[in-house]
């Protein structure tokens, strides 16, 4: 009888949770710098300007014990667009063409409850990457998994509990950023794909 009632209170913990989060993330991505040997001692510089992004989120925690709480969570980021520049060595940087970047996302983070709330977690990403460059375009999909840190503050009511909060989240793969001149545009592409982001996510949990 006491295994049974201990089954049931285990089976019935993710239950009890009852925990949903609905957020928002506005911050900068961050891309890498991509080189090409286009002749022998010359070397064209691709880099991506930085781009503030907007993504929303749901959660839903799935247990959740006195000062620390596990939750499955679900996203979505619109299409962002950034410049490219580039340029040869002893020449400045001109605009080469334009880069576009939208994911969705789910994954899982612990967070820690505490004056000030500590949360990590791995989300899968599978992100839409495009680019035009001298008149043509090609788009390819990047499916990678991504590091999420959060630390903020929550504020306690009984009903609604808004939060806020920095966040950084960094890829677990990268492709290289020197790029062979016979490479795929699909590997182009890949290897221009953010490299990190950091801002602010706020929302309410109920």
């Amino acid at each position: 009888m006491k295994k049974a009632a201990a089954l049931a209170l285990l089976l019935g913990a993710p239950l009890a949770a009852q925990t949903f989060e609905v957020g928002l993330f506005i911050g900068q991505q961050q891309y890498p710098s991509i080189h090409s040997d286009v002749a022998p001692g010359t070397t064209l510089t691709m880099e991506t300007d930085d781009k503030t992004v907007v993504a929303a989120r749901f959660g839903y925690t799935l247990v959740d014990l006195g000062p620390a709480f596990f939750q499955l969570n679900a996203g979505y980021q619109p299409e962002a667009k950034a410049t490219v520049k580039g340029s040869l060595p002893g020449t400045p940087s001109v605009e080469v063409g334009e880069f576009k970047e939208n994911h969705w996302s789910a994954g899982a983070m612990f967070n820690f409850k505490a004056f000030v709330a500590v949360g990590a977690g791995l989300e899968f990403r599978s992100e839409k990457l495009s680019g035009e460059f001298s008149g043509s375009s090609d788009s390819t999909t990047y499916n990678r998994v991504w590091a999420r840190v959060n630390v903020g503050f929550a504020i306690p009511s009984p009903v609604v509990k808004p939060f806020l909060g920095l966040e950084a989240a960094f890829p677990l793969t990268t492709k290289s950023s020197g790029v062979d001149v016979s490479a795929s545009n699909a590997d182009v592409l890949k290897a221009m794909a953010p490299k990190s982001q950091f801002g602010l996510y706020a929302g309410i949990r109920f």
